[in-house]
């Protein structure tokens, strides 16, 4: 079986086509996005800042093992993506993919995730 890196702050449960638990602790690492704000004016006095993401300098050192599969969020694995040129090898050597808490969400009677049936790559 892969070994499975989890860097998000969240434990994740994945249900296989056959219906095993897969339970991925957190790393203890945790992939975030550097955040930037440019003051844009203000609605009716609500100020609105325009908000852009860059993947940080030190991303490459948190994917170090081509063999595993990494899982982060959504909108990071899009900055990745979106980002290919500044870090083409992150895609190109490992497997990095966010859990699907879209169609694949598995949800309690209150409706809260609690596990995912797929992964998503793009």
């Amino acid at each position: 079986m892969r070994k499975f890196v989890n860097l998000t702050p969240h434990e994740i449960k994945i249900i296989t086509t056959s219906g095993r638990e897969i339970i991925v602790p957190p790393s203890g690492k945790v992939f975030r996005l550097e955040e930037e704000d440019e003051a844009m004016g203000d609605i009716e006095g609500i100020e609105v800042v325009r908000r852009t993401f860059k993947v940080p300098a030190e991303a490459k050192e948190m994917f170090d093992d081509p063999e595993a599969v990494y899982i982060v969020s959504l909108p990071a694995l899009m900055a990745l993506k979106t980002v290919r040129k500044e870090h083409p090898e992150l895609m190109d050597i490992v497997t990095i993919c966010a859990p699907d808490t879209g169609a694949g969400a598995v949800r309690d009677e209150q409706g809260r995730i609690v596990g995912t049936r797929r992964l998503i790559t793009i």
